[in-house]
């Protein structure tokens, strides 16, 4: 057999080594082919680590971004997340449950987003319970044969815990057809970026727990608000997702004047306001101007008590300056809740130490001090939260902890949209602790809500994301109202919730130990069991 001129229809033979110019275009053409090939594969290497690296979910829309899993799931992918893998499984057999007809016959099954951060330190364990009141309310909805025409599936999508992925997981969530999205995340200018992609595709939104100024549609201008602490950068201010979104949760400077009606109108002052020392956040620096302007006295502005929130130890030095106040001390909590319970220990420890001259202290925040109800998932939180709950002062009343719930299953009525929460909660298995937080009972309502504007069309009627727009826009009030496990909801014309206000609560030591409850403090005044 005579000898090939090419190994491989390539490569010269040595045996029948080609002797025209011409022959050398092959040899010629592999080499000008891995040049550009073998490149783009070392280039192609971090994108492919980052796409197989998830659970090998690259064909569904799943990532790695600043070094976690994001991107979309319609489950049981758990986006590498112990505490996220009950809940997933039962989205993922609640979507293959929902089927064309199965609600009316010949009405179309319909996808809506669940955008959420689900591993944010600012969200804390309750990522989860928020994400179970949202899949409570799914079940809820395609379960009541009553009401549901489109069975509804869900797309989760992570964000992560910056919401790093914001933008790009609402741009997915768009291109795969969700006629409208909930969650929507923290209050936080990456949220208002996903706001904008979204509006821009026309799809609306309705978000859970979002309550700082701006996050509406005319930048929450009815409030006077001052952004002069906040970034310059941050588009917010002006609002979000203009004609397109609503929140089921009390903007801040709702729940600041109920805490100024709480004090009554003995006008006692507060001594103090705990703010960070960065003004990054926007639930914290639109805060802040909010408070001072409630509370400060004509003469002079309230004394600000700073700490990092990057150094932990500072906290513990602004506990020693409020230590220093005698008599009744009182402080508005002006931050993210991750540090009050090391703030609310440290006064305990100051104390024990003789080094407090104050009689008593009172402690008022926001909504974000519900995060004290919600066991954490990092376990040296949960360790500083079981301790500050622990602590002689706060068992005994001489620390007290005032603040207004998102919502608080304490006091809502037994029955109506809370015992529809709880009946789905118990079928599908969630703990009923998850949702002392309030953030399972805000998912279940802004669920709640879509579903209610999804059902408003009939079965013949092609779910659309603009009919859905304009049946949310029916829910503002004067027109028809949704009910919530938190109460028949309504908005305002910028997408606020307006159809009354959140109570004041303290959070009181539990007798014999164990979980704290909460009674009311205005506008029924109720002192702990």
């Amino acid at each position: 057999m005579s000898t090939r001129t090419y190994v491989w229809r390539i490569w010269p033979n040595r045996g029948r080594f080609p002797r025209e110019w011409w022959h050398w275009w092959r040899p010629l053409g592999a080499v000008m082919a891995l040049g550009v090939l073998v490149p783009g594969v070392v280039r192609g290497l971090p994108w492919l680590s980052d796409r197989f690296s998830c659970g090998w979910q690259p064909l569904n829309g799943v990532w790695k971004q600043e070094g976690e899993c994001v991107g979309l799931t319609v489950g049981p992918y758990a986006f590498d997340r112990r505490e996220l893998a009950d809940v997933m499984s039962k989205i993922a057999r609640q979507n293959e449950a929902a089927k064309d007809g199965s609600c009316a016959s010949g009405a179309e099954a319909v996808w809506v987003g669940a955008l959420m951060t689900l591993t944010s330190a600012e969200s804390g364990g309750r990522a989860v319970h928020q994400l179970e009141g949202i899949a409570a309310e799914q079940a809820n909805a395609n379960g009541n044969k009553a009401e549901c025409v489109h069975p509804i599936r869900l797309r989760v999508a992570q964000m992560g815990a910056g919401e790093q992925a914001a933008t790009k997981v609402a741009e997915l969530l768009a291109d795969e057809g969700v006629v409208a999205v909930t969650g929507m995340g923290l209050s936080r200018q990456e949220t208002a970026d996903a706001a904008a992609v979204l509006a821009q595709r026309k799809i609306p939104m309705v978000g859970s727990v979002i309550t700082a100024e701006g996050f509406d549609g005319n930048g929450s201008q009815q409030d006077r608000p001052d952004y002069g602490r906040c970034d310059p950068s941050h588009t917010y201010k002006n609002g979000i997702g203009l004609g397109y979104f609503y929140r089921v949760s009390y903007r801040n400077a709702v729940q600041i004047e109920q805490l100024a009606k709480y004090l009554g109108p003995g006008k006692r002052t507060l001594t103090f306001i705990m703010t960070p020392i960065t003004m990054d956040d926007p639930y914290t620096c639109t805060t802040l101007p909010l408070v001072h302007a409630r509370f400060d006295p004509k003469s002079r502005p309230l004394q600000e008590v700073k700490f990092d929130p990057g150094d932990p130890a500072t906290v513990k030095q602004s506990a020693q300056r409020v230590c220093a106040s005698a008599g009744p001390v009182s402080v508005f909590y002006a931050a993210r809740a991750g540090h009050l319970p090391q703030f609310l220990k440290s006064i305990a420890d100051q104390s024990e130490l003789g080094q407090c001259q104050f009689t008593s202290i009172t402690v008022l925040s926001t909504s974000d001090a519900g995060r004290m109800r919600a066991m954490e998932v990092d376990p040296n939180l949960e360790q500083q939260r079981v301790a500050a709950l622990s602590t002689p002062m706060f068992v005994e009343g001489t620390v007290r902890l005032i603040y207004t719930p998102l919502a608080d299953p304490d006091l809502l009525p037994k029955e109506g949209g809370m015992r529809v929460l709880r009946q789905s909660f118990a079928a599908l298995g969630f703990d009923p602790a998850h949702l002392d937080s309030g953030w399972a009972i805000a998912g279940f309502d802004g669920m709640a809500v879509v579903a209610g504007a999804v059902n408003t069309l009939t079965a013949k009627e092609p779910v659309i994301s603009s009919r859905i727009n304009a049946a949310l826009g029916g829910f503002v009030q004067g027109g028809a109202t949704v009910g919530g496990a938190s109460g028949n909801i309504t908005f305002d014309n910028y997408g606020n919730r307006d159809d009354s206000a959140p109570s004041v609560v303290r959070l009181c030591p539990a007798k014999g130990g164990g979980e704290p409850k909460t009674v009311r403090v205005y506008p029924v005044r109720t002192g702990c069991p």
